[in-house]
């Protein structure tokens, strides 16, 4: 944002504009990235609506399971992801709750996974604090596929919830 100098001489009071470079806010060009990646990955990910649940499916033409769309989906955009939610449960680096931003990987517990043990995983879509995450995963064939769901109406996803990771980077 621009700031105006104002200067008050013998002659009148003058403004200036100061320069670009003079301006002291600064964009982290790297969070912006993020974001444009983030954006990116999750208008992609909704291409899929609908798609058919499938275990241990792991393309739009034969249908998907949840780590199988969360591969696929992370895989377009270069970024390399383990196959199973047991194994994204290590990827990239755990997040507060309170910090998920869109983009990042929400875990839960399957419905037979003791608590601490990942068997569910989707993609955080946004988080407020009163309505919890919106996120986009497959869960089951009669779910309908490739849905969004919210984690704090959902109680099965309220009582499940494991963690939230980080896997887009951009060093």
């Amino acid at each position: 944002m621009p700031v105006l100098l104002l200067v008050a001489s013998s002659h009148g009071v003058f403004g200036q504009l100061s320069p670009w470079w003079a301006q002291t806010d600064s964009i982290d060009s790297a969070e912006v990235k993020r974001e444009e990646i983030a954006d990116s990955i999750i208008n992609f990910a909704k291409t899929f609506m609908g798609t058919p649940y499938v275990w241990g499916g792991n393309t739009p033409d034969s249908g998907f399971d949840c780590s199988g769309f969360v591969c696929y989906v992370y895989k377009q955009f270069n970024i390399a992801l383990p196959r199973t939610s047991g194994q994204q449960f290590d990827a990239g680096t755990p997040i507060p709750y309170v910090e998920a931003q869109p983009g990042d990987l929400i875990l839960f517990a399957g419905p037979k996974n003791g608590p601490g043990n990942p068997g569910h995983v989707g993609i955080v879509l946004s988080f407020e604090p009163e309505t919890g995450f919106s996120f986009i995963h497959t869960s089951s064939p009669e779910s309908g596929g490739v849905r969004i769901s919210n984690e704090k109406s959902e109680k099965y996803y309220n009582k499940k919830f494991l963690e939230i990771r980080r896997v887009i980077t951009t060093d």
